[in-house]
């Protein structure tokens, strides 16, 4: 065999490894993910309500609104507050609403953030403990998704795993597996995750970061592939140099 045939010879098996150890190293990062079935963008909310019924003729904010705490949502004009307040020494007292001696009762935001929902408008009557308006609170938002695994798999979900979020747009977040719960469906781990991420700022990427979006979550695994040692080897090595 002439030295030109050893070379390519040495050539094709060098060309075919890298082929076959570089197929060997997508497949292992695929089968360290996995996406999610239904995925969503969710706030923490409180609702605000009035201890008294009466008739709404005042309402300072609309769904989508910024409000502060102590800012006025509603106003009501409840005659059982004025027959209590004639009755009492003391005005009723609460952190969600303030009263005026003659019967008027103004509903207030307790927390900052945005206004997702009124149930009440001018003119209408309310009942009392009556959920009138709902907030979603200021920097609470995260992704509530919902993997379907095998129980292998499920044995590689981490606290605080990375998490790429898709959007509509297709524009990604990285994101953190807070809380998982978890029940078996058909043999199959059916696994609730809570994801949270400090680059869910409402209204960014024009608008889609906002409570109710449906988004895809990928959730990166723990690898125990064939190739994980050296997967994690070359990680820490391109940390070390800065790369």
């Amino acid at each position: 065999m002439s030295w030109g045939s050893r070379f390519r010879l040495i050539f094709g098996i060098i060309v075919v490894v890298v082929l076959v150890g570089g197929a060997t190293l997508v497949l292992n990062q695929r089968e360290s993910q996995t996406a999610s079935t239904t995925a969503s963008i969710q706030a923490l909310s409180y609702s605000v309500g009035s201890d008294y019924a009466g008739t709404v003729v005042k309402q300072s904010v609309v769904v989508g609104d910024r409000v502060k705490a102590g800012d006025k949502l509603l106003t009501i004009q409840s005659a059982t507050l004025a027959s209590d307040l004639s009755t009492r020494k003391t005005a009723p007292h609460s952190a969600a609403y303030t009263v005026s001696t003659d019967g008027t009762l103004s509903l207030v935001a307790t927390e900052s953030g945005i206004v997702s929902n009124m149930t009440a408008s001018v003119g209408g009557f309310v009942g009392a403990g009556q959920p009138l308006a709902t907030i979603d609170r200021s920097g609470s938002l995260y992704v509530q998704a919902r993997f379907l695994v095998d129980p292998t798999d499920f044995a590689r979900v981490e606290r605080g795993a990375t998490v790429d979020i898709v959007l509509p747009n297709y524009d990604r977040i990285s994101g953190k597996v807070k809380a998982v719960v978890v029940h078996t469906v058909g043999g199959k781990a059916d696994a609730s995750v809570e994801v949270t991420s400090t680059q869910l700022a409402l209204g960014a990427h024009n608008g889609l970061v906002a409570p109710g979006t449906p988004v895809t979550a990928v959730m990166h695994l723990k690898a125990d592939g064939p190739f994980s040692g050296l997967k994690r080897a070359v990680q820490s090595l391109i940390v070390q140099i800065g790369l």
